[in-house]
């Protein structure tokens, strides 16, 4: 009978856990449905405003985190170009590593560590300041106004964070090439002519198409996590941290997953 009682006690807490997470994608589905519906009923005199926040969002999502995305970047591709090294001078494929750098850095890891950095740095501070504001009641004190904190203060997150990781992974791409330009050159004594030319057999205009496509994906999708997770949390100041943090884990996942599935959908796509 004990036995029994765990089972079933089990099986309700896996349901209960089911159907809170059905409910929340639920929600998520309305928030973007709502995104949607503000963007295009946005009034005039509301513009000037969204461009000031949304000038705001790009300084600090994309120009401040440009010293720790360089750093990122010329470590990733020193370290990319120093282990593949050893393999291609075994091989003596010494010439492909501009390619090697191109395929592995440029298409997948430039985009993936853009997005990190954004998730960890612009992802806690939209979810901590919008939770605040919904504790603080600034977002009942807006919709009592007659303005739709929507407009207000989700629109220029959005666009601000895609525009953001668009230009952070070009820019992070930029960087890996010079440290895997400086990697070889040291390493495998491969003239920066002969580097650059790999570089370019390996890269297509559609690559950067590919990497700007994928950034502002994953800038729009974790702003849109990390607003959703503020403005539902709870009225209460212990809900502050649970909304970052819920925000930031779902928002993490999603980058993966958005990951995988262009990894998969262009293999598949070139195959």
């Amino acid at each position: 009978m004990a036995t029994r009682e765990i089972t079933l006690t089990g099986i309700t807490a896996l349901g209960g856990k089911a159907r809170g997470t059905g409910n929340d994608a639920l929600e998520a589905v309305r928030f973007v449905g709502s995104c949607v519906r503000a963007m295009l009923s946005l009034p005039r005199n509301a513009r000037n405003l969204s461009w000031r926040s949304l000038f705001m969002q790009v300084r600090f999502t994309a120009v401040d985190a440009m010293p720790i995305i360089a750093g990122l970047a010329l470590l990733i591709g020193a370290l990319v170009i120093a282990q593949a090294h050893a393999q291609a001078v075994r091989f003596g494929v010494s010439e492909a590593l501009g390619q090697i750098l191109a395929t592995v850095i440029v298409r997948e890891l430039g985009p993936l560590f853009a997005a990190i950095i954004v998730v960890a740095r612009s992802g806690t501070a939209i979810a901590s300041e919008l939770a605040t504001a919904r504790v603080m009641g600034e977002v009942t004190a807006l919709e009592a106004l007659g303005v739709d904190p929507v407009q207000l203060m989700v629109l220029p997150r959005l666009i601000g964070s895609a525009i953001s990781v668009a230009l952070l992974a070009m820019y992070f791409d930029a960087i890996a090439i010079t440290g895997g330009l400086v990697a070889t050159w040291l390493l495998a004594h491969l003239p920066p002519g002969d580097y650059l030319e790999s570089l370019r057999l390996g890269l297509s205009p559609g690559d950067v198409f590919l990497v700007l496509t994928k950034g502002a994906a994953f800038g729009l999708g974790t702003a849109i996590i990390c607003c959703w997770a503020g403005l539902r949390a709870a009225r209460t100041p212990a809900a502050i941290p649970q909304s970052v943090t819920k925000g930031v884990v779902i928002a993490m996942v999603y980058v993966f997953a958005v990951s995988a599935i262009f990894t998969i959908t262009l293999a598949l796509w070139t195959s």
